[in-house]
């Protein structure tokens, strides 16, 4: 639960829609960064994807570069495993509110539907968004400019490419926190996720042009060997194959956002 104390609330300014949104984002923030949630999740993630990465790193050059494409791996760890990390830790964030009675016993005080919504979305995507993809993405640069044979990538091409890998993230958490308003169930909030990813990844080499609808090509290229996902064309100076995953990404994450806000101003509690 990520309001539990009414201390937390402080006369209300703000009007119309965001009526209460200071006090909650105060709250989503303490939850976050006043305790221990942020540096165990910094620990988490150095470990599996900047300790993962040296280890790549190392089996590259020990290979005397025939070993594992290190900008495709980390793709996949730096993109596929933040997915399905953002799936778990977000699968309760309004569901879970909504089962133990928390979202009924918020919005019994002066603040909007809205208002909890873009609270939840918004603290959520600040540090999930810095945790799990820009630091462990600065480590990374670093690592690659330091031990490996790739040496320092163009820094305005990396910063282009975290660029992508938090427009690939924040797709992931759209989602979530959208079929948290729609189901009813935590199973189906986690479920359908992972499914569609799947579904991306499997289906891009059998179904054409799904590539270029695929928030999965922004971090990860299913068939590496035909593109490179725009990260990685980034990172290495190469012409992009299409911006249009890019468009289309932004776009459901607008849409998702929309439908989340309708849907929990819709529901009764």
């Amino acid at each position: 639960m990520s309001t539990t104390k009414s201390s937390q609330f402080q006369p209300v300014e703000e009007k119309g829609w965001k009526r209460g949104l200071g006090n909650l984002l105060q709250g989503e923030y303490s939850v976050w960064f006043k305790s221990s949630k942020w540096w165990k999740q910094l620990i988490l993630w150095f470990s599996i994807i900047n300790l993962m990465m040296v280890a790549m790193v190392y089996a590259n050059d020990q290979a005397g570069g025939d070993g594992p494409d290190v900008l495709f791996m980390y793709g996949i760890f730096g993109g596929m495993f933040v997915a399905f990390g953002v799936m778990i830790i977000m699968q309760r964030t309004i569901i879970g509110e909504k089962r133990s009675g928390t979202a009924a016993w918020v919005l019994s005080k002066p603040v909007t539907r809205t208002s909890f919504v873009v609270s939840r979305l918004f603290v959520n995507s600040i540090g999930i968004l810095l945790i799990a993809v820009v630091v462990p993405s600065v480590i990374f640069y670093i690592t690659l400019g330091m031990i490996s044979d790739i040496g320092w990538l163009s820094p305005l091409g990396f910063l282009a490419a975290i660029v992508m890998g938090v427009i690939h993230t924040f797709f992931w958490i759209t989602l979530v926190v959208m079929m948290g308003t729609l189901s009813e169930s935590s199973s189906g909030v986690i479920a359908i996720p992972m499914g569609l990813y799947f579904v991306l990844w499997m289906g891009s080499g059998l179904i054409p042009g799904l590539a270029y609808v695929s928030p999965l090509i922004l971090t990860f290229s299913p068939d590496p060997d035909q593109i490179n996902s725009l990260a990685t064309s980034l990172m290495t100076g190469e012409s992009v194959f299409s911006w249009l995953p890019l468009i289309s990404t932004v776009a459901l994450c607008i849409v998702f956002i929309v439908v989340a806000i309708r849907r929990f101003n819709q529901q009764e509690f």
